[in-house]
């Protein structure tokens, strides 16, 4: 909606790409990041969110479905004891490769535009901006996914 600020660039990485590097480069680590669920909460004064999931999630075919990854709200993992040093070098890894500029665009994104992702496929973020300096106000809009490809299918047979 504006973006006067310094800095601020909104980032996006490839999360598929990082995890089919992985799975390729590290087996093992992907298998754990993908087997082993681990605590996410938020909470503030009205919520208080707590979900056990995995970092990847596979489908029956093991095909990469979601990477489900938010350090800002990974609660502290409760893994097995013969699981979880091996799992945090795994995560430190996959932390690492999320960070690698190969897989990272930034953008300034000036008033009037918009940029339109896969949430459960691009990581988003951004970087630190002066708050001092120019307003920066954003709008988010998320759309289901199951929604969305219903939407696909009923647009089809209208259209067909």
């Amino acid at each position: 909606m504006s973006n006067e600020s310094i800095g601020g660039e909104s980032t996006f990485v490839d999360g598929l790409k990082v995890l089919e590097g992985l799975r390729e480069e590290q087996p093992e680590y992907f298998r754990l990041l993908a087997e082993y669920a681990i605590p996410f909460r938020f909470h503030d004064t009205a919520h208080d969110i707590r979900e056990h999931h995995p970092v990847i999630n596979l489908d029956n075919f093991g095909n990469i479905v979601e990477i489900k990854y938010n350090a800002h709200l990974a609660d502290v993992f409760d893994l097995p004891s013969d699981v979880m040093y091996d799992y945090y070098l795994a995560y430190r890894e996959l932390m690492a490769r999320l960070k690698d500029s190969r897989y990272k665009i930034e953008l300034k994104l000036a008033a009037g535009q918009m940029v339109v992702f896969d949430n459960r496929r691009v990581l988003h973020g951004r970087n630190a901006f002066d708050e001092n300096v120019g307003e920066r106000r954003l709008k988010g809009c998320y759309v289901d996914r199951s929604e969305f490809k219903s939407r696909l299918r009923t647009l089809k047979k209208q259209l067909a």
